[in-house]
This record gives structure tokens, sequence and C-alpha cells, in this order.
């Protein structure tokens, strides 16, 4: 019963603060501006937790369907207009995002039992109806006024018990983040996304975030992350 309760609890502070993300208009906008410069996305600089918002498992992969459909119809466009070939279709990128999708999509079919609709749901590990992942959107403020998601990110609530203490540790584990195809560093690094997940965790004070697994699938972000930004 007291580690139900501790559970609800931490459901409640988590959904003070994060909220569900309707998908009013995923569609993708190009890199660039019409004048050719960058699009810009500015971090909350102050609270960075508030850039994300916690959507549901068909929202998610909603947005991962459409930007992979935005790719196969840009290696579609590409093929015609400079006749690739077939061993340079997909850009590194492209094969990047694309993998982060199928990973999405295998999580959500293994979870189709229930879609967690709140934080209580998704920290309710101990209920065999209750799904232990969550999805979350980061959408940082653009300056040109552009709704958009720049990355979903999976993650894993867990818990163990601590040897010492004998009392229940709760971890929030990043398993997978999926980029848009049309993000790049230039509109905004994804080291704030970093720094959005841990204030967020931090805010709530009641699990320990890991990247852990997040570092052993994708090298990138641990280079990203941990090498050329600390």
């Amino acid at each position: 019963m007291k580690i139900k309760n501790g559970i609800k609890r931490i459901g409640r502070i988590f959904g003070v603060m994060l909220f569900f993300f309707a998908p009013s208009n995923i569609a993708l906008m190009p890199k660039k501006l019409p004048n050719g410069k960058s699009r810009t996305f500015l971090p909350d600089i102050e609270n960075p937790r508030n850039d994300l918002q916690v959507i549901s498992a068909g929202t998610a992969n909603l947005i991962s369907k459409n930007w992979m459909q935005n790719i196969l119809m840009d290696v579609i466009t590409r093929r015609r207009d400079i006749k690739l070939n077939e061993e340079r279709e997909f850009i590194y990128d492209d094969i990047h995002i694309m993998s982060g999708i199928h990973e999405l999509q295998r999580d959500i079919e293994q979870t189709q039992k229930k879609t967690s609709n709140t934080w209580a749901d998704v920290l309710n590990v101990g209920d065999n109806h209750a799904s232990p992942f969550l999805y979350i959107a980061w959408k940082p403020r653009n300056l040109q006024g552009i709704n958009e998601v720049l990355f979903v990110v999976v993650a894993i609530i867990s818990s163990d018990i601590d040897i010492d203490s004998e009392s229940q540790i709760f971890y929030l584990d990043i398993k997978n983040i999926i980029q848009s195809p049309f993000w790049d560093e230039e509109q905004i690094p994804s080291i704030f996304l970093k720094k959005a997940l841990i204030d967020q965790n931090q805010w709530t004070n009641e699990t320990t975030i890991r990247f852990d697994i997040l570092y052993q699938n994708n090298i990138r972000y641990k280079l990203a992350w941990e090498t050329w930004y600390q």
C-alpha cells in the first residue's frame, strides 16, 4: 500500500508540470526560410521543462509516420530530379531517423494492451495493465511562430530496491530519441533537450534519470551530450 501510494504521488507531481499535446498541426516545415536563413528555436532557459509535453503513444506514432513519409517523399523527389542511384537514396540522417522510428513502432506494438494517458498510469509499474512507456515531445519556442515538434522522446519508468535502505527507487530511463527530419543543430542544439529532461526530473525530485540505454544504442547522442557539450 505504501509503495502504491508513493507511485500515485509521483504521478500527481509529474502531472502538474507536463500536460498532454493535441496534434493540431504536425505538418513539417523546411529547414530554411524563404530568404535562405535557418529557422530559429529558443529554449526556455529559466525552466527548460516547459518545452516538454507528454503525448500519447498514438500521437507519437502519428508524428513519426508523418516524418517517415516526408523522408520517403524527399527521396522520391531527389531521385526524380538528379537520378540518384540506389546506394545514395538515403542520407545518413535519414537512416538514423528511420531506425529510431522503427524502434518506436516496435515499442508501441508491444504495449497496445493499454495506452498510458496519465503519469499515474505510466508510473503504476506494479499494475499488469499499465504501460511503463512514456512519450514526450520537445517543442521549444520558434521565433517565426511555427508550432512544431522537433524531437520525440521515449522513456521507461522502472524501479528497483535499494539494498541498504530496502526502499524502492524509481528510474526514468531515456530509451530512444527521434529527431524531425527538418531539424538541424543550426536551428537549436539538441543539448537543450537533455537539459529540459534533466530539469523536469529535478523538478519532480522523485526519479533518477538515466541515459545509459540511449547511449548504448545511439553513439551520436553520447558524443553530442557527453563529449562535445557538457
